[in-house]
């Protein structure tokens, strides 16, 4: 029988988030900011015994895995998984957000409309594509977790999060941008996701507890 919590996270603020760039496969570092929402959300789990800890490969998600967990009372082994990171936006990397709104008729549908957006128009990746890899990653990280049961931290980035919470929430992915039905994921916020699987099933069940919870930000 498994049973594993897992601890999603989005990292922590980046420069370019608070200049509203677009940040996918490229990175931008972490602000002060968010150095300390991280550390903070560090403290508000330092009893939480994590028997790992993955971020994806990407800079901002290592260093926000990284102050979390030297926060922690428990020494946790680290990875890093590729599954998990940012979904690619192609030529629109660091890109203003407000100017592509303006210029780039496409741009809006991949804000509103995510079953009509084709990433062809920016060489980069598809929502379907970002999903269907998160989705792998999550499985990839409870097929091969060290015990049966107890918590793994996972460090991940807001749009492939969003989608996919939204997913095992029991979502419409194509809903999944539209504020009012589900929420964008706030940096270094906490979603919890449990995973379920008996002797005798072959796959297992995720089932979201919480999602995108900042409460503890307010310790700060």
């Amino acid at each position: 029988m498994k049973d594993i919590n897992l601890y999603l996270i989005r990292h922590g603020q980046t420069q370019w988030n608070i200049k509203d760039q677009m940040q996918g496969s490229q990175n931008s570092p972490l602000t002060e900011q968010g150095i300390l929402g991280a550390k903070v959300t560090g403290q508000h789990l330092k009893n939480v015994p994590f028997m790992q800890a993955y971020s994806s490969t990407q800079q901002r998600a290592m260093e926000t895995r990284d102050y979390i967990i030297n926060e922690n009372n428990f020494a946790i082994p680290t990875s890093e998984l590729a599954d998990l990171r940012e979904m690619d936006f192609g030529l629109w990397e660091g890109k203003h957000v407000p100017t592509l709104k303006q210029e780039v008729p496409e741009f809006n549908i991949y804000l509103t409309d995510p079953a009509n957006f084709d990433a062809v128009v920016n060489q980069g990746e598809n929502y379907l594509d970002t999903l269907e890899r998160m989705q792998q990653g999550l499985n990839t990280i409870v097929q091969n977790a060290p015990q049966d049961t107890g918590n793994i931290l996972v460090v991940s980035h807001g749009t492939v999060l969003r989608i996919l919470l939204c997913v095992l929430n029991g979502g419409d992915w194509r809903l999944h941008r539209d504020e009012a039905y589900f929420p964008r994921m706030l940096n270094t916020s906490i979603s919890v996701v449990n995973y379920k699987q008996s002797n005798d099933q072959d796959e297992g069940i995720f089932t979201v507890k919480f999602y995108n919870n900042v409460d503890h930000l307010a310790e700060e």
